[in-house]
C-alpha cells in the first residue's frame, strides 16, 4: 500500500468528537459488497428477507442507499481513478453507536447516496476485519468512525471524525472535495485570538487526530501552560488527550502514555479526566501484557464511585473490546445489573462478556434482555439474531 505522509483536512466537527469514552473513544473493517443491503458484522446469522427500499427494517435490518464498493482499498483507487472521482472511506465497527447512527439514520438516505454516487466511490471497512486493521495503521486512524476523503491516488484528501447529520455531511464533503481546509480555519482562529486556549485545544486535537504529530505536541503543550491550575478544564483534557492520542497511538509508547496519565491523576485528582484514565491506563497496560494490572487499574475507577453504574459498563467495554479481565468484568457488569435492572446497555455487554466467555446459550438470554428493555433498537435486534446463531439457535 502507498503511504501517506501529505497534511489531511478535518471537518470543524471532529473537534466536538466525544472520543466516546464510554467506548473508549468507539477506538479503531472488511469491505462492503457494491448492493443496496448492507451486511451486518460477519458473525450474525443472515438477515430474514427485507422489504424494497432503503431503511431499517422491522427486524432491524439495514438496507442501505448506498451502492458501496464490492472489493478492497486498492480495487476501490483504481475504480476512483478510471471513473475521475474520489474515493469516500467509512471505517468503523458494529459495536460503534456513532456508526449505527451513521448506516441506520444517513447512509439509508438517498440524497447521501446520489451525492456519494455523483463524486465518490465509496467503500466501508471494518476496522477489526479484512484490511481494516492495516488501513487504520496506514491512515492513522484514531477514533470511530472515521470518514476518509482520498484522492485516486490513495493520499489523503480529508477527514471526518464521528457521526454528522445528511446535510451537514454533504456540505463537509461537498467542502473537503472542493479544496476548503477546515484544520485552515482553526488554524486562523486560534491566529486571530491566540489567547483563546479553548481555540487551541480544539487545534490541538483537530492536528492529532490528523496525524499532525509536532504540531499536536506544541499547541497542547501551550493549553496545558495556559492553565496550569486547570481552572478552565482545559489542561486535564490537554494531558489526557496527548497520552492516548500522541504517546499512546502515534508513538506507541504505552509506558510513556501510562506515566503521563498518572501524572494527570496526580496533577488534578478530581478531574473527570483522572476517573477515565484508569481505564485507559488499564488498556496500555493490556498492550505490554501486564492484563493482572490492567485489570486492576478498572477495579481502581469502579472504585472511585461505587454507585455509578457508567463506570461498571465502562470496565465491561474495556474487556469485552480488549478481551482481557472479561471474569472480572462480567462481575462488575451484574453489580451493575443489580443496581439498575432497566438498563439495556448493561444486559448487552453481559451478552459479550458471556459469549466471550465460552456460555452462549446465557448471552442469547442477556441480548434478548436488553431488546425487549429497548424494542425500537435496530442494533438490538440484530444481536440477537447473531447470539441466536453463535448458540445454535436456542
Amino acid at each position: 500500500m502507498r503511504a501517506t505522509n501529505t497534511p489531511v483536512l478535518i471537518a470543524s466537527s471532529l473537534v466536538s468528537l466525544v472520543l466516546s469514552l464510554a467506548l473508549a473513544g468507539c477506538e479503531g473493517s472488511m469491505p462492503r459488497p457494491e448492493k443496496a443491503a448492507r451486511p451486518t458484522p460477519a458473525a450474525e446469522a443472515p438477515a430474514p428477507a427485507a422489504a424494497a427500499g432503503p431503511g431499517v427494517k422491522e427486524d432491524g435490518e439495514i438496507v442501505s442507499a448506498v451502492a458501496w464498493f464490492e472489493g478492497d482499498l486498492e480495487a476501490a483507487l483504481a475504480a476512483a481513478r478510471a471513473a475521475n472521482k474520489l474515493v469516500f472511506v467509512d471505517v468503523g465497527a458494529y459495536w460503534c453507536p456513532p456508526c449505527q447512527k451513521l448506516e441506520e439514520e444517513v447512509f439509508v438516505r438517498p440524497e447521501v447516496a446520489a451525492a456519494l454516487g455523483a463524486k465518490f466511490v465509496a467503500l466501508h471497512v471494518d476496522a477489526e476485519k479484512g484490511e481494516g486493521p492495516e488501513l487504520v495503521q496506514r491512515y492513522k486512524v484514531q477514533a470511530y468512525p472515521t470518514l476518509l476523503v482520498l484522492e485516486a491516488s490513495g493520499v489523503e484528501k480529508g477527514r471526518i471524525v464521528d457521526a454528522m447529520d445528511p446535510p451537514s455531511l454533504l456540505a463537509t464533503l461537498d467542502a473537503i472535495a472542493s479544496g476548503a481546509s477546515a484544520l485552515g480555519a482553526l488554524e486562523q482562529k486560534v491566529a486571530a485570538a491566540p489567547d483563546d486556549l479553548k481555540a487551541r485545544y480544539e487545534l490541538a486535537t483537530a492536528y492529532a487526530l490528523a496525524a499532525r504529530r509536532d504540531a499536536a505536541e506544541a499547541a497542547f503543550a501551550t493549553v496545558i501552560a495556559g492553565d496550569p491550575d486547570n481552572a478552565k478544564g482545559l489542561a486535564a483534557k490537554a494531558l489526557a488527550d496527548r497520552a492516548a492520542f500522541i504517546l499512546a497511538k502515534l508513538d506507541g509508547k504505552p509506558e510513556e502514555a501510562i506515566a503521563l496519565y498518572k501524572e494527570l491523576q496526580q496533577k488534578f485528582p478530581g478531574a473527570k479526566e483522572s476517573v477515565r484514565a484508569y481505564r485507559s491506563i488499564g488498556r496500555e497496560l493490556h498492550k505490554l501484557g501486564r492484563d493482572d494490572e490492567a485489570v486492576a487499574s478498572l477495579e481502581a475507577m469502579v472504585a472511585t464511585d461505587p454507585a455509578n453504574v457508567d463506570l461498571k459498563a465502562s470496565f465491561g467495554w474495556f474487556a469485552f473490546r480488549e478481551r482481557c479481565g472479561q471474569a472480572a468484568a462480567l462481575a462488575t457488569v451484574d453489580a451493575g445489573v443489580a443496581q439498575a435492572k432497566d438498563n439495556a446497555e448493561l444486559h448487552y455487554l453481559r451478552a459479550e462478556l458471556l459469549g466471550q466467555l465460552g456460555r452462549p446459550g446465557e448471552a442469547l438470554a442477556a441480548i434478548r434482555e436488553a431488546s425487549r428493555l429497548e424494542p425500537k433498537s435496530a442494533f438490538y435486534k440484530r444481536q440477537v439474531r447473531r447470539f441466536a446463531e453463535l448458540s445454535g439457535g436456542a
